[in-house]
């Protein structure tokens, strides 16, 4: 027996060598990223005050409607269709709006607009992303390659193959830094795995062991959250069917049934949309017992032939707006699908926590820099995994 689990570890030590090595550069690069995108907001503002912030206090005229705004907008840039208003006004922040090119008229230039809510002056615009438009795309930037390598599809499909792996890789990691069960007359068993969780600081090879070894373990229950969530969010068609087998699920965006034909031109105006929306959205407070708190954005979107109401309710957990929301038919105005955040489906209560944990949208200041020092840790073990590596390489060079 314990021959088997030597034998056992032995292939261990090799898988996690292995997918250490194969995952390296993808984690620095998502550690150093997501360490700076738990900042994303106040950053992206700091790069491009001009544009998120205005003169507005708390003592200034009332904010236009949003809906009005989106009218301003959209009277603006007539070769595009404005798909998504914000409903949350903050005074002195600008009121963003995402445009998307109407068919046959060819490549927007710009497709984010930012508008003074209470004079409705663009401030400015930009490519969301584009990473030519210099420093004024930093974050979005950063954003995409965090999440797709800024490949699209193609990189969102190999960073949720590296999540997967990195997930198996940390249940590895942990069970590597437990003793061997084998009859000994040392300490305890506890008392032989407290030494993995300690730094040694009197050397630096021993500093970069246990770096890696103590700062794996003091980290893993976020490690194991975060490598979990990217699965998730990133390749949700592989991960939400084995949770299906589990727990109930309600139905997602993706799995809604798209037109043939795009509809740009809705039977219901803007204005007409939003009322039947915030209605049906009352309805549905009374009839599932949760409180709309606030409202949070409505979009619509062509492909689908819906538009889309989110608010923030009793439902939600984050700290800042919400998602509960409906999915109304832009002609008829009648509900065509809910998706409630907690409270209706096991799988999604999960999904909501672990993905708000990873962007770091609950817990508040704290647990943001703690998000943020982790991305860094994360980081740390992979460069520490491949000095590791190197120096017990070049040992087996010279034995």
């Amino acid at each position: 027996m314990p021959r088997h689990k030597a034998t056992l570890r032995g292939w261990l030590v090799v898988a996690h060598r292995l997918a250490g090595l194969s995952l390296a550069a993808f984690l620095v690069m998502a550690g150093l990223t997501g360490s700076l995108l738990v900042w994303n907001g106040e950053l992206d503002a700091a790069l491009n005050p001009h544009w998120f912030r205005t003169t507005a206090q708390d003592a200034s005229p009332q904010p236009i409607d949003a809906l009005a705004l989106r009218d301003k907008v959209q009277a603006q840039h007539p070769h595009a269709l404005a798909v998504r208003v914000p409903l949350a006004q903050e005074p002195g922040q600008a009121m963003v709006f995402m445009l998307r090119p109407l068919p046959g008229k060819g490549p927007l230039e710009n497709d984010q607009v930012f508008v003074d809510p209470t004079s409705g002056k663009i401030l400015g615009e930009r490519r969301w992303g584009d990473i030519t438009q210099t420093w004024r795309n930093l974050m979005p930037f950063l954003y995409r390659l965090h999440y797709s390598l800024a490949l699209g599809a193609v990189g969102t499909w190999v960073l949720g193959l590296v999540s997967l792996l990195w997930m198996v890789d940390s249940v590895i990691g942990f069970w590597l830094t437990l003793p061997v069960n084998a009859k000994s007359t040392q300490r305890p068993w506890l008392g032989r795995w407290a030494r993995a969780w300690k730094l040694d600081m009197q050397s630096r090879w021993r500093a970069t062991f246990d770096l890696h070894r103590a700062g794996g373990l003091w980290l893993w229950p976020l490690l194991l959250v975060l490598a979990w969530s990217s699965f998730a969010l990133n390749l949700p068609q592989w991960h939400d069917p084995v949770l299906r087998a589990f727990s109930a699920q309600q139905p997602s965006t993706a799995e809604l049934p798209r037109r043939k034909t795009p509809l740009w031109q809705p039977a219901l105006d803007w204005q007409a949309a939003h009322a039947q929306a915030h209605s049906l959205m009352q309805q549905l407070a009374q009839q599932q017992q949760f409180q709309v708190l606030a409202e949070s954005s409505f979009a619509y979107d062509p492909r689908l032939g819906l538009y889309r109401y989110d608010v923030r309710s009793s439902l939600d957990i984050k700290d800042e707006g919400g998602s509960t929301r409906l999915f109304m038919d832009g002609d008829s105005g009648v509900l065509v699908a809910t998706w409630f955040p907690t409270g209706t489906a096991g799988a999604d209560t999960l999904i909501t926590w672990i993905s708000n944990l990873h962007m770091a949208s609950v817990g508040g200041l704290a647990y943001k820099l703690l998000i943020s020092l982790t991305g860094v840790g994360v980081a740390m073990l992979s460069v520490t995994g491949v000095l590791i590596w190197l120096r017990k390489r070049a040992a087996r060079k010279k034995s």
